[in-house]
C-alpha cells in the first residue's frame, strides 16, 4: 500500500472532495455584526442627542417661561388666534371663488385684516415703545379699524340677505363656521378673564379684537344657518334676525371702538401729547 493511501483524508463538509475552503468566515461575520451594532447605537445616540438639543430642551424652556411670564402667554394666545384666523381666511376666499359670493369675499377680507392686526399687536408686544404714548396710539388705531371693518361686514350682511343675494352654505361649510364661531367665543371669554389683571393698551387691544371676532363669527354662523334652512323656516323670524342680530352686534362693537378712541384721545390730551 502506498503512502498516499495511508494518509487520512481531511474532513471538509463544505468543500467536499474538491478540498475548497469554507465560504463563510466566522471572524468576518462577527466583525460585520459588531460594525452594524456600532452603527445602530450611534444612530440611537445621535437621535437622542438631537431630540434633547433641538426639541425637548427648547420645549422645556418655553413651557417654563410660559408658566412664569403672563406677557408670553398673551403673545402666544394672540399668535394661535392669528394662525387659526389665517386658515379661515383661505377657506372663505376659496368659497368666494367657487360660489362667486361677495359675502364670502367680505368675510375673507375681514378676517385677513384681523389677522394682520393680531400680528401687529404681537410685534408691538415684542418691541416695546419708548413710552406709553405710542402704545396708546396703537390702541386707538385698533378701535378705528374695528369700527370701520365691522360696519362694512354688517352692511354687506344685511344687503346680501335682503336683496336676494343670500349666501348658500353646504353642510360641511355650516360645520366649519360653527366650529370657528365656537373657538372664537371660547377664546374671547378666556382672554377677558385671563388678562383682566394686565392693564396695558396692547392687551386691551387684543381683548377687543377677540371679542369683536367672536361677535362677527356668531353673526356669520347665523347667516350660514339662515342660508341653509331658510326654505323650511318661518319668514318672520328670519326677517327679524336679519336685522336684529347685526344691529345688536354693530352697537356692541361700535361702543367698544368708540370707547377705545375717546379714552385714548382723553388720555393723550391729559398728558399733553396727541401729535
Amino acid at each position: 500500500m502506498s503512502d498516499r493511501d495511508e494518509r487520512p483524508q481531511e474532513s471538509n463538509p463544505i468543500g467536499g472532495e474538491m478540498g475548497q475552503a469554507p465560504l463563510v468566515n466566522a471572524d468576518i461575520a462577527q466583525d460585520v455584526a459588531k460594525a452594524a451594532g456600532w452603527v445602530v447605537n450611534r444612530i440611537r445616540t445621535d437621535r437622542s442627542s438631537f431630540l434633547e438639543t433641538f426639541i425637548k430642551k427648547p420645549l422645556r424652556s418655553f413651557f417654563k417661561a410660559y408658566q412664569d411670564d403672563p406677557w408670553l402667554r398673551a403673545a402666544t394666545s394672540t399668535k394661535v388666534s392669528a394662525v387659526i384666523n389665517l386658515f379661515f381666511v383661505f377657506y372663505q376666499a376659496y368659497n368666494a371663488y367657487r360660489r362667486s359670493s361677495l359675502w364670502f369675499a367680505a368675510l375673507s377680507a375681514y378676517y385677513a385684516w384681523l389677522t394682520f392686526m393680531r400680528v401687529n399687536i404681537v410685534t408691538y408686544m415684542q418691541t416695546l415703545a419708548a413710552d406709553g404714548r405710542e402704545e396708546l396710539r396703537r390702541y386707538r388705531r385698533t378701535g378705528v379699524h374695528l369700527l370701520f371693518l365691522t360696519t362694512v361686514v354688517i352692511v354687506l350682511g344685511i344687503v346680501s340677505n335682503r336683496l336676494g343675494y343670500r349666501p348658500s352654505y353646504a353642510t360641511h361649510m355650516l360645520v366649519v363656521v360653527a366650529l370657528f364661531a365656537f373657538y372664537n367665543v371660547t377664546a374671547a371669554v378666556i382672554n377677558l378673564h385671563k388678562w383682566r389683571k394686565l392693564e396695558d393698551p396692547l392687551i386691551s387691544a387684543s381683548k377687543a379684537l377677540s371679542l369683536s371676532c367672536a361677535l362677527v363669527s356668531l353673526y356669520s354662523l347665523q347667516t350660514a344657518a339662515i342660508g341653509r334652512f331658510a326654505a323650511t323656516s318661518d319668514a318672520r323670524i328670519i326677517n327679524f334676525l336679519t336685522y336684529a342680530t347685526p344691529i345688536v352686534i354693530f352697537l356692541i362693537i361700535a361702543s367698544i371702538s368708540l370707547f377705545i378712541i375717546l379714552r385714548v384721545n382723553w388720555v393723550l390730551k391729559a398728558i399733553g401729547s396727541d401729535d
